[in-house]
């Protein structure tokens, strides 16, 4: 199976990277085949302007599904705007339409505010992140990460704390996938679970 995968994101940005190692662990842990196609789509206005595309062309070039894979909360958020995952799926399956993309083979997963909701619960890597040899770290994340306001700046905060300088999340991301041992922190969360659902296809 060859599955296709959105992201808002550079080609070394954080969710192309950290999602490559996640469907490595995802194989590895269902036992299933499937070679992944990341596509990254630089930033949410792009990728919602031109996701009908990508996906029919993906789908074209001998993909069985794509996963269309976005942040609730915009990177430059407007202050005083709500956030509406709906508003964003309303435009793209708009898109997909305009597109004439097999809507069937498209699967849409909106992360409940942004890809730091997901890395937050997992404490085992985050301890990875900020330990040395000689000075492990236990790291307790929030309880819910998914319903912080601000998931980037927590995470922001984690790395001040604990004296590993300023975060960002492109030249942090390959030592997130060198850290992630595992999936068990993560499918706590609910729209990691169906994430991994869209992308395999089975329930986690």
């Amino acid at each position: 199976m060859k599955v296709g995968l959105l992201v808002e994101c550079g080609r070394q940005g954080l969710e192309a990277v950290v999602c490559t190692r996640i469907c490595e662990l995802l194989r590895e842990r269902r036992d299933v085949k499937f070679e992944i196609d990341i596509v990254p789509m630089d930033n949410k206005a792009r990728l919602i302007q031109e996701c009908g595309t990508t996906a029919a062309l993906l789908l074209g070039n001998g993909c069985d599904r794509v996963v269309i894979l976005w942040d609730e909360r915009p990177a430059w958020p407007t202050v005083g705007d709500k956030l509406c995952w709906h508003r964003d799926r309303v435009d793209i399956l708009a898109n997909l339409h305009e597109a004439k993309a097999q809507a069937a083979k498209v699967h849409l997963v909106c992360i409940e505010r942004e890809f730091e909701s997901w890395l937050l619960h997992d404490k085992r890597m985050l301890a990875c992140m900020f330990s040395t040899v000689e000075h492990p770290i236990p790291v307790k994340p929030p309880r819910h990460p998914d319903r912080l306001p601000n998931p980037k700046g927590t995470m922001t905060r984690l790395f001040r704390k604990h004296g590993r300088g300023t975060y960002v999340d492109v030249q942090h991301a390959k030592q997130f996938t060198r850290c992630l041992a595992d999936l068990n922190g993560l499918r706590r969360c609910d729209t990691f679970r169906r994430f991994a659902e869209k992308v395999t296809g089975r329930a986690i």
